[in-house]
């Protein structure tokens, strides 16, 4: 049987067997019930609301990441050094990834509405508490608060966007949901040095709160309720959280530490380090024997959602390493204000928006693990130019180099996440979704380390953060990038197995 002529099932993974209550669910979702005073729209006004919701939700909190950076500068000069104001990122990190396991659990336990609505509702507060704070204290203990809140309500939105939907549907939902994870970085530093020029630093986290509002608004209003059926309470895996949160904080906490001072051993690295293997040794053994574990790690049995994983991991050098070193470049070889390198940065968009649709077609054809080789190596080809920049570089081609990463890129993260949502089964989504966020975040924290310790190493060797430095970054992340073809190729390779064992089976 040809590749060509197979179903769409065929590519891209296992069918789920189908059980009453996930029929039930992917029928309220193709024609939900109005709730009490909404607008009769012969259904679709409340579906086109909850993908409204689910996509506004993950926006928000991944805009929210990129927005701030812009406003350091500002901040560090109303509260104190750089280096004492980088705990308003780094703490945001650290609670993000600490409450990040919880989602599925919360969910489980009160409903995916209702998570979804608390945590919007707890990062409007944590937003405007952080517009309000006097002191550096205040302002990070409120980005805590935030952070906490999108943990949630990033896996959470993901969720609400695919429960219910049938699994030949994911590809596209995970298309749409890619999308706006990949544009929301390139969008933030525009609109964050929009935002600070015009009425300051406290701007940047005060738009976050007529937008939360919008956001309850419209998930009130269109969002249908949990049916009995999608709720699945359990006990909470004290244990289970107390671990993961000690293992991802001290992960954070050690990765700050390498960005900081590199590979010395220091305490302040090697204590985390240690921390983290310890308690993430205790987090696996203790989620693979509790009959109700916090995250279900037996996805793992599964070689397709292995693999899936372990590129979303790797391919956090692809996704996040860029949204620091160009804008840097941009800013400091070239003398670019914020808006004007995020204008600049935007051109990805245009590949970012023509991988949405590429994507669909390409899995069809040639499989999730395909689709991501051939965006790693798209990626790859429009770095080359990067490689060279210098300080008279035509801008005109580095935003084409940059839409064709922004194509590149969009057929590698979204199509590694779709993999590994079609290989489980629907009840399994809530446990997969904060695994891959959390595993997207840690590996993105990485790349970003990683390469400001090489930018950083570049600068000192060419007295400052000239061209040079940024060439010679970008030359060392094709080389990375490489590497990253290896568990695509697994990917791939994963997903022919699984083709010629279906075949065998038919």
């Amino acid at each position: 049987m040809s590749m060509t002529n197979q179903t769409h099932e065929d590519v891209t993974g296992p069918p789920v067997d189908p059980e009453p209550s996930e029929q039930g669910t992917a029928k309220a979702v193709a024609e939900p019930s109005a709730p009490a005073g909404a607008p009769a729209s012969g259904g679709r006004g409340p579906a086109f609301g909850t993908i409204a919701a689910a996509v506004t939700g993950g926006f928000l909190a991944l805009l929210d990441t990129t927005i701030v950076n812009v406003s350091l500068h500002d901040t560090t000069a109303r509260f104190g050094s750089l280096d004492q104001v980088q705990w308003v990122v780094t703490g945001y990190l650290i609670a993000l990834a600490a409450c990040m396991p919880a989602t599925g659990w919360l969910a489980g336990r009160f409903g995916v509405k209702r998570v979804f609505m608390g945590a919007t509702v707890l990062f409007a507060l944590g937003s405007a508490a952080c517009a309000l704070s006097q002191t550096l204290p205040e302002l990070v203990a409120a980005r805590g608060v935030s952070g906490a809140a999108a943990g949630v309500l990033t896996p959470v939105s993901t969720i609400l966007l695919t429960r219910g939907v049938p699994r030949e549907q994911l590809g596209r939902v995970q298309a749409l949901n890619g999308s706006v994870m990949l544009i929301s970085p390139l969008l933030g530093p525009t609109v964050g040095g929009l935002l600070v020029g015009a009425w300051g630093w406290p701007a940047v986290y005060a738009i976050n709160i007529p937008l939360c509002a919008a956001l309850l608004y419209v998930t009130v209003r269109w969002v249908r309720p949990d049916a009995p059926g999608e709720r699945s309470p359990k006990p909470l895996d004290v244990v289970g959280l107390l671990s993961s949160a000690a293992c991802t904080v001290s992960t954070v906490l050690a990765i700050k530490e390498f960005t900081d001072h590199g590979v010395a051993a220091r305490p302040d690295l090697l204590l985390p380090l240690l921390i983290a293997v310890a308690s993430g040794a205790v987090f696996v053994v203790r989620e693979l024997r509790t009959p109700f574990p916090l995250l279900d790690l037996r996805l793992f049995r599964n070689r397709v959602y292995t693999m899936a994983v372990i590129n979303v991991l790797c391919l956090g050098f692809i996704l996040y390493s860029p949204m620091m070193l160009i804008p840097l470049y941009f800013e400091s070889a070239r003398g670019e204000s914020a808006v004007t390198t995020g204008l600049l940065m935007s051109t990805a968009g245009v590949g970012v928006v023509t991988a949405a649709w590429l994507c669909r077609v390409l899995m069809k054809k040639v499989g999730g693990g395909g689709t991501v080789v051939i965006g790693i190596a798209l990626t790859m080809l429009a770095t080359l130019p990067l490689a060279g920049v210098g300080g008279d570089t035509s801008y005109v081609l580095i935003c084409a180099t940059l839409a064709v990463r922004g194509l590149g890129t969009g057929l590698t993260i979204v199509p590694a996440m779709t993999r590994a949502f079609q290989s489980i089964r629907p009840e399994s989504i809530g446990d997969a979704s904060a695994q891959l966020n959390l595993v997207q975040r840690i590996g993105g924290t990485v790349a970003v380390a990683v390469v400001t310790v090489v930018l950083q190493q570049a600068a000192e060797d060419r007295h400052g953060l000239v061209p040079g430095a940024f060439a010679h970054s970008f030359g060392w992340l094709i080389g990375v990038y490489a590497l990253t073809l290896l568990p695509a190729l697994a990917l791939f390779a994963a997903d022919r197995a699984e083709q010629r064992r279906r075949a065998r089976e038919a």
